[in-house]
């Protein structure tokens, strides 16, 4: 007798149709998202007690399913070589300060960054082809720290791809290759193995697989807006050429970054992969083509001005990116018949305070139900302790016995109330998450 999962391992399309399409009901598993947007945030038009700020306002109909964590130091110690920016990338993700190998001048990681811990953990990870996804809407610095926020471990940087084409050819392997070629839809290529399984598919796996290649076409135009942005090296072109491909950049930035989010909640869906990192990327975007009141200039040297209207309206605008497609994981279907926000655990974070290099009381907020841990509509503070103790909190959550995360020093001790713990085998122990 052939059975569902042998049948499609035998078809042309196994590796998409494999994992989109099982019978029986699945426990829905843990998601997890970090989404980095730099140059901190203004104070005065952030914080917020009762009703949210204008900076956070974006997210009002997400009140739910939002946790702000207020407090968190991003702590830098004054031997830390290098660039704040980059150190602030590297000490918030990894734990510690950055070195400079064999005396040189390029900075690496000194150790593995929070999404690659998490990646290793097979409980997290399960079986997924791809252990994670490092993406960014743009890639440019002048130094390679600052567009790289994942590590694999002690000099063992992870760069972010830039281009939507590259990293869905990556999630779907060799069965994007012709279509990307041919600017046809993957599913083209999948036709006749869906004509045949789905007589085998009982009414409900039929509704379950057609959810989930409706969200690859809808991927798939995404993808096709964006495509006009060749995000080639810049060693490769002409210098007369690079005004007008980082102008191109510029107006591009959202298409691309909604493109690259848009991929991983289907990479998610599908099941396809399980942890991800995304970054809006350098601070060398031109504000004017987000926000067109905001005169030109880039978003690294406006929030070193006192033009705080103006920096308001950026970090609302990436805001309202954020909010705009964390309603799409609220709106799509889990297997368990929850949504995907509620199985996944956002966290969107800046390096530091503000643009002058503040790093106390970092903008951090947290999104989605991560599977049941963590319950929204709260302000939460945590003053004089570390982003090191958010890390250290959830991997306690997830079941992880570590007594701290990265350097020691960082580390003040777990944010109690935080995450309520709720084990990978999905049993419920306790649950210690208060009211405010």
């Amino acid at each position: 007798m052939i059975t569902r999962r042998g049948f499609l391992a035998g078809s042309a399309a196994a590796g998409l149709l494999s994992r989109i399409a099982v019978s029986e009901p699945r426990r829905a598993p843990l998601r997890i998202l970090l989404v980095h947007k730099p140059v901190g945030t203004v104070p005065a038009s952030y914080d917020c007690t009762d009703a949210l700020s204008p900076i956070l306002e974006p997210f009002a109909d997400l009140r739910e399913h939002m946790v702000i964590v207020d407090g968190l130091e991003n702590r830098k110690q004054s031997n830390t070589p290098g660039e704040d920016h980059a150190n602030g990338i590297t000490t918030f993700m990894t734990g510690g300060i950055p070195f400079r190998p064999d005396g040189g001048s390029v900075l690496c990681m000194e150790r593995a960054s929070i999404d690659q811990v998490l990646a290793a953990d097979p409980r997290i990870v399960g079986a997924t082809p791809i252990r994670s996804l490092q993406l960014t809407a743009d890639d440019r610095g002048h130094q390679f720290l600052l567009r790289t926020i994942s590590s694999a471990g002690r000099a063992m940087p992870l760069p972010p791809e830039e281009s939507p084409l590259a990293a869905f050819a990556r999630v779907f392997g060799s069965l994007s290759d012709r279509p990307l070629a041919q600017k046809q839809s993957v599913l083209d290529f999948t036709r006749a193995d869906l004509a045949r399984m789905r007589p085998a598919l009982s009414t409900s796996d039929r509704e379950r697989i057609d959810r989930h290649l409706t969200a690859i076409r809808e991927a798939e135009k995404i993808l096709a807006q964006s495509a006009d942005y060749d995000p080639k090296p810049l060693s490769q072109q002409m210098r007369a050429a690079t005004a007008a491909r980082d102008d191109n950049r510029d107006r591009a930035h959202a298409k691309v970054g909604r493109a690259h989010l848009d991929l991983v909640r289907i990479a998610f869906q599908c099941d396809l992969t399980r942890i991800a990192c995304f970054t809006w990327g350098s601070w060398t975007t031109d504000v004017n083509a987000l926000v067109p009141h905001v005169a030109a200039r880039t978003y690294h040297d406006l929030s070193h001005t006192s033009r705080a209207l103006d920096e308001t309206d950026i970090h609302r605008w990436y805001n309202e990116q954020l909010a705009a497609y964390l309603r799409t994981l609220r709106d799509t279907p889990d297997v368990d018949g929850k949504s995907l926000l509620d199985n996944t655990l956002v966290v969107s974070w800046s390096e530091m305070r503000t643009g002058n290099h503040a790093f106390d009381n970092l903008p951090i907020q947290l999104f989605g139900g991560a599977g049941g841990r963590l319950t929204g509509n709260r302000i939460v503070r945590y003053p004089g302790y570390s982003s090191n103790d958010l890390w250290r909190t959830l991997l306690g959550a997830l079941g992880d016995p570590r007594e701290h995360f990265g350097d020691a020093d960082k580390n003040s001790g777990r944010l109690v109330g935080l995450f309520g713990e709720v084990p990978l085998d999905g049993l419920t122990r306790s649950t210690r998450i208060p009211s405010r």
